[in-house]
């Protein structure tokens, strides 16, 4: 394979063990990554040349890294011990269960979705997130995952630049670029295109651009692809906010930056998806490198000044990532407690992203990565010291009321910040909009928990699809009003609170057991930033957890 983001190669280990075991598995991914698939594909650098270079040379292909600047990472081969590979995700647990419809008592002691609607737009918060709605739809206002134009106080003969990033914000490659133009306000049109981990890709786009490959960015009409190659095309556009140096030494530092990038990422992939606490001391002492590397300039930026760079950009897309990957199968803290001492700058740094609203639009949470690392990396190797970590990470213990506050000393770190730390009342009338303007969807989508085709896609297609994925599943057409009723419940509680809210809630006086795996099934499924805030979708799994308990 020649296209791609990510440099993967299988160490020459060739023992007995190594070539009878080890190999074979290997030979699976590179077969995925020959038919283009972006799990396993190869990344080819491109480097970084000054903006005039990149303008002057217009969208010709940029020479690749030196081979000094990559670092050869491990290739991982997942082999998925379940159908879902992966804690507290699947289906329905009760799937041998008789569907027992509830009465229509149940039905009609739910609030109205009209009712509910009244109250969201009762709500100082409810009015500012519809204002800020309305917005959208016409290309202003603040980033956001949901936005389709940006226009900067432009006008749409101005956009130049077409982004086709994945649907879900998933993709760290397309995260870098859409920072990138968040950050230099270049008016462009997003398309959200699904990954192959959890659906297929249009026809219509496959013809514009036959790799499948994302990010994609089309430039006055010709397609762009590889995300260092497609940050410098657009930062090669104008210079009113420069991603990169101008001079040749400032290169050489932003240089020297990025090859240490891709040796922290190299040591996360040996620790991660190695067995035992393998590679861990290798990846802590990289991250001590870059914590130094950060402390060369004054602020909390990689090359100084007010603003990001391609460098920030291309490490934090990982870094978000690395985070939570730690915890939950290596149960090693990279943010909070010890680790803030022992690398403050890098903390900094963190913190410089989190006051920025160009970064929390495309900030994900540490649930939504451990579900999206292993369709798209593989699945990372546990250890018993992060058994307290991955049950609170993954939903098999703690979404329930009352939530705790979130803190700096929460095991998903949160700062006391405005864009952070969102207030619960807030957030919670952000899931109920969420909840109510999709709600017909909501309900069908739920219903596939008892339909014939849950998991099927991904038992099918193996370790490159999304373990909570079902595309082109049937509903049970049979179980969508009870759901129906149950989310008028849920969005209840959001508005009211769950004790005024269970005031309402009667008894169906039947087995439930398939209406509560319908809750959970969503519930597995809300992805951050893709559906909602981080705070916002805490709330609703946890009131869609008590929906569960209280039918």
């Amino acid at each position: 394979p020649t296209q791609g983001q990510q440099s993967c190669k299988a160490p020459l280990l060739m023992s007995r063990p190594f070539s009878r075991i080890i190999l074979p598995l290997i030979a699976i991914p590179l077969a995925a990554a020959a038919s283009g698939h972006p799990a396993f594909a190869l990344f080819r650098g491109v480097p970084l040349r000054a903006a005039g270079a990149a303008a002057s040379a217009g969208l010709q292909a940029a020479r690749p890294f030196s081979s000094r600047y990559l670092t050869a990472t491990t290739l991982r081969m997942s082999v998925f011990p379940n159908l879902f590979g992966m804690r507290g995700g699947g289906s329905s647990d009760a799937s041998g269960s008789t569907l027992a419809i509830f009465p229509s008592a149940f039905h009609d002691a739910a609030p109205s979705w009209e009712s509910l609607d009244k109250m969201v737009k009762e709500t100082p918060d409810g009015q500012r997130l519809r204002a800020e709605q309305q917005d959208r739809e016409a290309g202003k206002g603040p980033a956001h995952c949901k936005n389709k134009l940006r226009l900067f106080g432009k006008t749409e003969k101005d956009v130049r630049v077409v982004l086709y990033r994945d649907h879900a914000g998933w993709c760290p490659y397309c995260q870098k670029v859409w920072l990138l133009l968040e950050e230099k306000q270049m008016p462009y049109r997003i398309e959200h295109i699904n990954m192959r981990s959890y659906g297929e890709k249009p026809d219509w786009f496959m013809k514009k651009n036959p790799s499948g490959m994302l990010p994609v960015c089309e430039v006055d009409g010709q397609m762009v692809s590889d995300s260092i190659r497609i940050m410098q095309v657009l930062d090669g556009l104008d210079d009113t906010v420069p991603m990169l140096p101008r001079d040749q030494e400032g290169l050489a530092r932003a240089n020297k930056f990025m090859q240490i990038e891709r040796e922290l990422f190299s040591a996360w992939c040996s620790y991660v998806f190695q067995p035992r606490t393998f590679g861990r001391k290798g990846f802590e002492e990289v991250l001590t490198k870059v914590d130094k590397a950060l402390k060369e300039t004054a602020g909390p930026w990689f090359l100084g000044g007010t603003h990001p760079t391609i460098v920030d950009l291309q490490y934090i897309s990982h870094v978000e990532r690395m985070a939570p990957s730690v915890l939950y199968w290596k149960g090693l803290q990279m943010r909070g407690g010890e680790a803030q001492t022992k690398y403050p700058a890098l903390h900094v740094w963190l913190a410089a992203f989190e006051d920025r609203q160009t970064y929390m639009a495309t900030k994900s949470d540490y649930y939504t990565h451990i579900t999206d690392i292993p369709p798209q990396y593989g699945a990372g190797q546990e250890v018993a010291e992060a058994d307290p970590y991955m049950a609170s990470l993954d939903g098999r213990k703690g979404w329930t009321l009352p939530l705790p506050p979130l803190t700096s000393d929460s095991m998903q770190l949160v700062l006391d910040k405005p864009l952070t730390n969102i207030p619960d009342e807030t957030a919670r009338i952000e899931a109920a909009m969420c909840l109510i303007g999709n709600h017909k969807n909501l309900a069908r989508y739920c219903a596939r928990s008892a339909g014939p085709d849950v998991g099927k896609w991904r038992q099918k297609g193996g370790g490159g699809k999304s373990a909570l994925a079902d595309p082109g599943a049937k509903s049970n057409e049979a179980v969508v009003p009870d759901m129906d009723a149950c989310l008028r419940h849920v969005a209840h509680a959001l508005l009211a609170g769950p004790e005024v809210a269970a005031k309402s809630v009667v008894s169906p006086g039947v087995d439930s057991r398939v209406q509560q795996d319908c809750l959970k099934y969503l519930c597995q499924r809300i992805s951050v930033p893709r559906d909602m805030t981080y705070p916002a979708a805490r709330q609703l799994r946890a009131h869609l957890n008590w929906a569960a308990a209280i039918i």
